[in-house]
């Protein structure tokens, strides 16, 4: 009897490595009630559906649609109001990014919105969609006031950290196999503010 319990354990534990629903063996529950499964919620099955294929998207739906999973991957209240999406050549949207040469592909201001390199085309490939994605957090981020008091140098990499994290989960979601993170050696002085 004990070689038979061990046994089931094992069943049991590599049906639920491998994903397979496995109903529990306890009395009070009804068969077929109960168990593990492989669960995709309904948001995000419809964010991969809309999102994650490279069927063209108007970019004005695009926005729209990227807005409603910053909502629903977010704490943030989402503003009626779209940015402006505009497209640059590379090496302009790097000199107004980094006032040189740099490898950004894309920005966000207040002042000027959106910034996307001509190079990106997010209406139908999925990373560049994730892009945009990210500086329309960035965008949300400055409607809720995000970090407003914080100094500038911290306010950036935690705005920042935050969009990426924000970008991984979305990636994650769609069933791209790229991915992004943060990280920077750059330290903040705590005794200036922004």
């Amino acid at each position: 009897m004990q070689i038979v319990n061990m046994l089931v354990r094992t069943l049991v534990a590599a049906s639920m490595l491998l994903g397979v629903c496995t109903v529990a063996a306890n009395s009070d529950s009804p068969a077929g009630t109960a168990g593990y499964q492989n669960y995709v919620g309904d948001s995000q099955r419809d964010l991969s559906r809309l999102l994650g294929g490279s069927d063209f998207i108007p970019m004005d739906t695009l926005v729209r649609d990227l807005m409603l999973a910053i909502d629903q991957m977010t704490k943030y209240r989402i503003p009626s109001e779209r940015p402006v999406v505009v497209k640059k050549p590379q090496d302009e949207v790097a000199k107004l990014a980094c006032g040189r040469p740099c490898d950004a592909q894309a920005f966000y201001r207040a002042s000027e919105g959106i910034v996307l390199s001509h190079s990106l085309d997010p209406e139908r490939n999925v990373f560049a969609r994730s892009i945009l994605l990210h500086e329309l957090v960035h965008f949300v981020q400055d409607h809720n006031g995000e970090l407003r008091n914080a100094i500038a140098c911290e306010r950036y990499h935690r705005r920042e950290r935050e969009a990426y994290a924000v970008q991984k989960r979305f990636l994650e979601m769609v069933g791209s196999l790229k991915r992004v993170g943060y990280a920077s050696s750059e330290t903040c002085d705590s005794d200036t503010q922004g």
